[in-house]
């Protein structure tokens, strides 16, 4: 498990291992995934490049087992490699904002929503599986979500 945080952030990373770690012990699931924190042109840059789309979105999940080298690779420590989950904190504070939402709470729901994307789960194709399954553990991990929190510096 790998957290980079991108220039201009301060992020504990410990606490978005924790919550990562929980989500993959309630889905049955172990791996090596690494969650980057970038900024919004690094994002438009990605979302672009990766999904065709104009703009900055949240939140990017990169699955192994989707690329075509034959992924989950496994890494040094013998652990399937699950894949990137690339998260944009400005994108994420706007849409806060915009629902009178809190920042951290929102923080940690991207990156447990990110982590279910790693996990094969997928709300433009399913039937709301993913949203109700993001839900509960939402609710079952709340202390865990809260806890994640990032101070943009300057």
């Amino acid at each position: 498990m790998e957290v980079v945080v991108g220039s201009g952030r301060k992020v504990e990373p410990d606490s978005v291992r924790s919550l990562v770690e929980a989500v993959l012990s309630a889905e049955g699931a172990s791996g090596s995934v690494v969650v980057a924190f970038v900024d919004e042109q690094q994002m438009i840059g990605l979302n672009g490049r990766f999904r065709g789309m104009e703009g900055p979105t949240d939140v990017l999940s990169f699955r192994q087992a989707d690329a075509e080298s034959g992924w989950p690779e496994i890494d040094e420590r013998g652990e399937a490699e699950l894949g990137e989950v690339v998260v944009c904190p400005e994108v994420v504070s706007r849409y806060a904002r915009e629902a009178d939402g809190d920042r951290e709470d929102l923080l940690g729901r991207t990156v447990l929503h990110g982590v279910l994307h790693l996990l094969g789960y997928d709300h433009e194709q399913d039937q709301g599986e993913m949203r109700a399954r993001e839900e509960a553990l939402a609710q079952e991990l709340r202390p865990k979500i809260s806890a994640i929190s990032l101070e943009m510096e300057g």
